[in-house]
Parts: structure tokens; sequence; C-alpha cells
């Protein structure tokens, strides 16, 4: 299989099958030299990114009958005309062959002779890139010059951030282009490097990687991850705290396996473990924690620059359950906290009801909690995250 077949086989999967692009690329990329795995992840990002606008190029030549892989084929030619500039005669020969039968490649020939310049829509979501649900909804809720900065995100290339380990490195050690003390990014990708394998830093989002600074830590804290897993913010937090006394909690067991994976490369000796749905944890554990820091499932809203796969992944039904989700784990974890204690709330979306409503709802019906700060993080430093203080009255 050449670069275009594989590629596209990554993209139908992300679509039809609600697969993950970036855990399927990991997978099925290996089979090219390393050379040229760059251009497919250009392709399939660039046409999951682009996909509502590039399919609007294409949409007066097709029909309701036209085959999804039939589509798929014409958006990624469309996306290498006019976002990679490649010449016609290329994009033709190369497409054409990736059709099923002599009929579909006459198809996908006779369509990509009529794609000359671009096409302006009219539609507001087209434009941007996005769902019209998604569009609208982000628009209900932000002001313009929100939602602006918002779409801006979207529309860019993320960078790649590393976190320096702080037990092992210090950021002045690092020959990289510096951020601050704890974040620096690479002209190179590092994660095959032995400063990588060594355990001297880890990838992780920027503003993501503020977020335990919020907790207020004091060494002797105890603390509970609930949803820990990829491990990011609880690694954080093990800047000031004894990993003894920090626990990390998944309710996946092959999730809380990577989370060891990593905290072993980074020399995080001590983190207790454990392996519970979170509506359930305060059943099954009788410990109460100075600090729970609960990352929520949400819809993701504030990620899709980084995650462009998203937008076909979640439905404006998924918001509700996804609401209902966030609430059963605040209730079940506030039973966890101390006296005195904080927990952070935060989630990766930008939906309003997952957010600062959902905490509205939290203290209507828990008097003895009080918000100590909130805050809707929307920067192009990285992804838009929420996050909540809150503590005991």
């Amino acid at each position: 299989m050449n670069q275009r077949s594989i590629s596209l086989n990554i993209i139908y999967k992300t679509i039809s099958d609600e697969s993950y692009s970036n855990l399927l690329m990991r997978k099925e990329l290996n089979v090219l030299p390393v050379e040229k795995r760059s251009f497919c992840t250009n392709l399939v990002n660039g046409v999951l990114r682009n996909y509502e606008f590039l399919q609007y190029q294409f949409v007066d030549y097709i029909d309701n009958n036209t085959s999804l892989k039939n589509k798929l084929i014409l958006t990624m030619a469309t996306y290498e005309k006019f976002y990679l500039n490649k010449q016609d005669y290329v994009i033709n020969n190369e497409y054409v062959e990736l059709g099923d039968n002599k009929f579909d490649k006459a198809f996908i020939n006779a369509v990509l002779h009529k794609i000359h310049d671009l096409k302006q829509p009219n539609e507001e979501h087209i434009i941007h890139c996005l769902p019209s649900w998604i569009y609208n909804l982000l628009k209900s809720q932000y002001t313009n010059e929100e939602l602006n900065k918002i779409l801006n995100i979207y529309r860019k290339v993320p960078k790649v951030y590393y976190r320096i380990n702080k037990s092992k490195v210090d950021i002045k050690q690092i020959k990289a282009n510096i951020i601050d003390d704890e974040f620096f990014t690479s002209d190179y990708n590092l994660i095959n490097t032995d400063d990588f394998k060594n355990g001297y830093f880890y990838i992780q989002d920027y503003n993501s990687g503020q977020l335990y600074k919020h907790l207020n830590l004091n060494k002797d804290n105890s603390l509970l991850d609930v949803c820990c897993a990829p491990g990011g913010k609880l690694f954080n937090c093990l800047d000031v705290l004894d990993a003894h006394n920090c626990y990390a909690n998944d309710i996946y067991e092959n999730r809380i396996n990577l989370i060891k994976k990593a905290a072993s490369r980074l020399g995080f000796e001590g983190i207790n473990y454990l392996n519970y749905d979170g509506r359930d944890i305060s059943k099954n554990v009788n410990v109460k924690f100075d600090r729970i820091l609960l990352d929520a499932p949400c819809s993701g809203l504030g990620v899709i620059g980084r995650k462009p796969d998203l937008k076909f992944h979640i439905q404006p039904s998924s918001l509700d359950e996804l609401q209902v989700l966030q609430y059963e784990l605040l209730d079940s974890v506030k039973n966890l906290l101390a006296d005195d204690g904080i927990l952070l709330y935060s989630t990766c979306t930008l939906n309003k009801k997952e957010n600062r409503k959902q905490i509205d709802k939290f203290i209507n019906n828990n008097p003895d909690f009080m918000i100590i700060s909130d805050e809707t993080i929307i920067n192009d430093m990285g992804d838009c995250f929420y996050y909540c203080i809150l503590s005991k009255v």
C-alpha cells in the first residue's frame, strides 16, 4: 500500500467506525519508512481539519448515491490540490487509481476535472470547517470576540509542547525553544531520543500543564486524580507532592497500565493505583484527600484543533449523556474530600452546560461547598480548557 491508500484507510475508519485517527496512524504507518510518514500525518490531519470546506468544493458534482470512499478520495485530492499545491496530473493519476473499479475510477476522474478555483461558501460553519451544530452551539454561548479566538485556535496546526521532569532535569539543561521554567518546544520530534526515553520530559499541552497550580499544593498533601489517564496532570503535581501520597484512578485497566509505564519511565515510584468507576469510588475507598483532581470526561470541544476527528465522533445527544456522567462523578468524589480540602473540576470542552452550569447545579445541591475561582481558558498557547476550584465551607 502506498501513502495515499494508507491515509485513505485511516480517514475512512476514523469517520465510518468512529476510530481515533492518532491511534490508527500510530498502528498503520509502521509499514512505511520513517521519512514517508509525515506526508500521511499531514494528509490525514489536513483532510479531517478542513473536511467541511473541502467537500463543499465538489458537492455540486456528486449525489446521495456517491459512496463514502469516493467522497473521501475526492476530499483528499482536493486537499492536495489547494493546500499542498500538487500538480493536477499527479493528483489525477494517484487518486483515480484508488477507485474500486472502472466505474468509480471514471467517476473520480470526471469530478476532478471539474474542480478548478476554490469556491467560497456562504454558510459560516462550512467556512470554519465545523458541523453546523457545533458552530451554532459555540456562537450561542460566546461573544463574537471569543468565538473568533476559538475558531482561530481550531484552524492552527497545534504545537507539540514538552514538559520537563523536574526530578531529573532543570530547564536550563534543555537545548530547545524554552518557554518558561517548565515547558519547551522543539523543531524536531523528540520521542525517540535518549533524553525522552530516560524520562527527562513528557508531552503535555501547555494550558493543561497549568491546571495543577490552582490546587495550591503543600508537600504533605494527599491527592486523588479521579480520571487520571494519561497521567500528565498527576505528574505535574509530583513536583511538590510525595508519590506515596498520590492516588491515580481510572476506570479502564489498560489506561492504568499506560500511566504505570509513563511513571516508570519518569522515575515516579510509589504512586497508589486504583481501578474504579469514578462514580463508585467513594464506596470503595475509605481515605479522605486534601486535594482531588477531577478532569472529567467531556465533549472535547476545546481540543478540536488538536484532535479534528472529534468532529465526527460527538453528537448533540452525547452531550446530555456526558452531563449526567460529570455530575455523578462530582457527586461521588465530594465524599472523599477532607475538611478544608480543594476539589479541582476541569474539562477540555467549551460547552458551558458541561462547565459552569454543571458547577452551579452542584453548588445548589451542596451548600457546604463554595467556588473559589473558575475560568475558561481560550488562548493560542494550547488547547481550550475550563477549570473550577471548589472548597468545603
